[in-house]
């Protein structure tokens, strides 16, 4: 350990001061790890056979120590975004420990997800995006408890640009993408932001009036769950008012929820502990031979039968490609003398490659020499849709800047998807603008090709790497013509005619700044657009016209169904004038207050309901029940005028309903209800009558 005395002035003042003390007189700079052994899991050492020095330098404290400040918040690269904290909290460094601790974590929060977002991190509920989700609305909480006006993280993340951008050339480059997740991310917290302190200043109160120190994990999970807070965050604003959070309940909450959404996935676990087991009891690793070979002839290095015909095998060398990068696994067919398997599915843990197979025939068992035989037809269909996985990719670079980053894909026989980071809907002119133009790639025939290199060549040739994915020294590198380099593992197609055609099926969000394209290709593109013929020549049938003139037809039918409906409005709303004119003639006058109560013809019970007002305010006062036969079920409505006493709507319909095989309820006012049998509608307004009167004269 390396340490830098800054004086006697920073000291304690003991004599026993010495680098370690707890005072700031001493800063530690430098850590040097001479790394000599090797520690087995039984705890012996062993010389390691090249000793190094690792060797970790704080850059940021050299810089202080160098610049001659007392903090690393004091240094050029965070002072700028401390002033502006300063310039937005109205606030000085040194002022007030609670806004320090703020400018603190918004001048290295901005830092973070810049970086990050460089890096092409995009928020999420997991993994790295989730880190960077929670360092967003850490920054977002701090930026409120120092009476910042949000929203702010945009104006830290610019300044912080400006700052290293020229070092670090990837933040100017995706400038737009840092600056749109920053404020679009603390937009969506600040939504719940309100809702979730007003919850945790009413558990804290409840808690303190309780007398407990503790904070319950399940409001905790809550915030979490509902609200967006990580539990971090959630830590903090207790440890401010001197509570902590029962972690124990939380994480229990956790875990239940975990367990259910583990129960939906119908029962896939138990097979994933079969395959992971299977791995470690398998002596030797599998060669994969598909990239070269359709069938081989190999041999059964393990094989256990796990139940309705199933079984997990390995072999020793396999043209079964896994499913691992998004890629669905081969199928095929594994066979010899004594049996024959049809492969289901096909997973890779670690060296060892798992085929799930059903038994159709006889029994295979470990040693047995068999040829094993991929499906050609399901491996051109999926590598088709590989490949234009890496069309698309370069299409929407092309066509939305160098900024988008894949988020994600699935690759199968039937169809891709395509997950990207981006901002808002592409709508359809993009959509088609991008479809056409990985059209005109698979048109243009461009041969493709894939190769071993070195990481650090294949990034010298542009070559596009997932942000997050472990690569060793040499990569396979999938290269389209000049226009197109990733870095893949998975399986092409040779030219990119073989795709025949691609068709863009949807396009959606599935999360803050990711959307997702589906597609298809080749076979399954064909039969979208013999589907789509059928229905357009189905559809001119039906419409007594030639096919090309089927919009104009629909526009026309259109117009004359707005004609009609238009025509029915008018009659329905005549029809309901002569109703209201019908019942206002029927009514009966008792003790100063008009009585209606018929049957009528309605649609639903918002006709009847508004139907029943009108009569009740021509009337007024007046107490109006109607009944109708709605779809062969009883609907009954009872409304009293403001001012009638005595009579109670919702009881009377509540009584009378009875007798339709049913109920109802309501206010005094307004009571509605019905039953199953519309033929006894009369009978129950004649109750309702009866009941009317007797509340009359009470």
């Amino acid at each position: 350990e390396l340490y830098y005395d800054r004086g006697q002035e920073y000291g304690c003042g003991r004599s026993d001061c010495r680098p370690g003390c707890e005072c700031d007189r001493f800063v530690e700079y430098w850590n040097l790890v001479f790394t000599g052994y090797n520690m087995d899991e039984h705890g012996r050492l062993s010389p390691l056979p090249a000793q190094n020095i690792d060797t970790g330098m704080g850059l940021e404290r050299i810089a202080a120590i160098l610049q001659g400040v007392d903090s690393v918040f004091l240094t050029d690269v965070f002072k700028p975004l401390i002033e502006l904290g300063e310039e937005l909290a109205g606030k000085r460094l040194g002022e007030d420990r609670q806004i320090d601790v703020a400018l603190r974590v918004l001048a290295d929060h901005s830092r973070a997800l810049s970086f990050l977002v460089a890096d092409g991190v995009v928020p999420s509920n997991e993994g790295r995006g989730y880190v960077l989700r929670r360092v967003i609305r850490r920054a977002a909480r701090f930026s409120r408890s120092a009476g910042m006006e949000p929203p702010v993280l945009g104006r830290f993340a610019e300044r912080t640009i400006e700052i290293m951008g020229s070092a670090y050339p990837e933040l100017v480059e995706r400038r737009e993408s840092i600056l749109r997740v920053a404020r679009s991310e603390e937009e969506r917290f600040n939504r719940t932001l309100d809702q979730g302190l007003a919850l945790v200043e009413e558990a804290i109160a409840e808690a303190e009036e309780k007398g407990s120190r503790v904070l319950p994990g399940k409001v905790a999970f809550v915030l979490h769950d509902t609200y967006g807070f990580p539990v971090e965050v959630t830590k903090e604003i207790a440890l401010e008012r001197g509570l902590t959070v029962d972690l124990d309940e939380f994480n229990q909450a956790m875990e239940e929820q975990r367990r259910r959404a583990r129960g939906a996935q119908k029962g896939g676990d138990n097979l994933k502990d079969i395959i992971v087991r299977f791995a470690r009891e398998t002596a030797h690793a599998t060669e994969f031979k598909g990239y070269e070979r359709d069938e081989l002839y190999t041999v059964v290095e393990n094989v256990e039968v796990i139940g309705d015909n199933r079984l997990v095998l390995a072999l020793r060398e396999s043209p079964f490609y896994a499913e691992m990068g998004g890629q669905t696994a081969d199928i095929g067919v594994i066979e010899c003398e004594s049996g024959k398997v049809v492969v289901e599915d096909v997973q890779q843990q670690g060296e060892v490659q798992v085929i799930v197979a059903r038994l159709v025939e006889g029994q295979i068992e470990a040693g047995t020499r068999v040829r094993a035989s991929i499906s050609t037809s399901h491996r051109h269909d999926v590598a088709a849709n590989h490949t234009a996985t890496h069309l698309l990719h370069y299409a929407l670079r092309t066509r939305l800047g160098s900024d988008v980053t894949q988020a994600g894909s699935s690759v199968k026989a039937d169809k891709l998807r395509f997950d990207f980071a981006y901002h808002e809907p592409l709508g359809p002119e993009l959509l088609t603008q991008i479809e056409d133009l990985v059209n005109r790639r698979i048109v243009e025939d461009h041969p493709v090709r894939a190769y071993i290199t070195s990481l650090e060549h294949a990034r010298g040739l542009g070559a596009i790497a997932l942000f997050g994915e472990k690569y060793g020294e040499f990569v396979r590198v999938v290269e389209i013509d000049d226009f197109s380099r990733e870095l893949c593992g998975g399986t092409h197609v040779a030219r990119t005619s073989e795709l025949g055609i691609f068709k863009i099926i949807s396009e959606s969000s599935v999360g803050a700044n990711v959307r997702r394209i589906e597609a298809i290709t080749g076979r399954a593109a064909v039969a979208y657009y013999r589907e789509a013929e059928a229905l357009l020549r189905q559809a001119a049938v039906s419409l007594g016209v030639k096919e090309g003139e089927v919009p104009a037809a629909v526009r026309r039918l259109q117009e004359k169904i707005t004609g009609l409906e238009e025509e029915l409005r008018k009659f329905i709303s005549q029809a309901a004038k002569e109703t209201v004119e019908n019942l206002i003639r029927g009514a009966i006058k008792h003790d100063g207050v008009s009585v209606v109560a018929e049957v009528v013809e309605t649609r639903d019970m918002e006709h009847l309901l508004s139907l029943a007002d009108q009569v009740r305010d021509r009337l007024s006062p007046a107490v109006v029940a109607l009944g109708s036969d709605v779809q062969g079920k009883a609907a009954l409505v009872v409304s009293v005028s403001p001012g009638v006493n005595g009579v109670h709507a919702g009881e009377i319909v509540k009584s009378s309903a009875r007798c339709l095989g049913g109920g109802g309820g309501g206010t005094a006012q307004l009571g509605r209800g019905g039953g199953g049998d519309p033929s006894k509608l009369r009978e129950a307004l004649e109750m309702v009558k009866a009941a009317v009167f007797a509340a009359l004269e009470h």
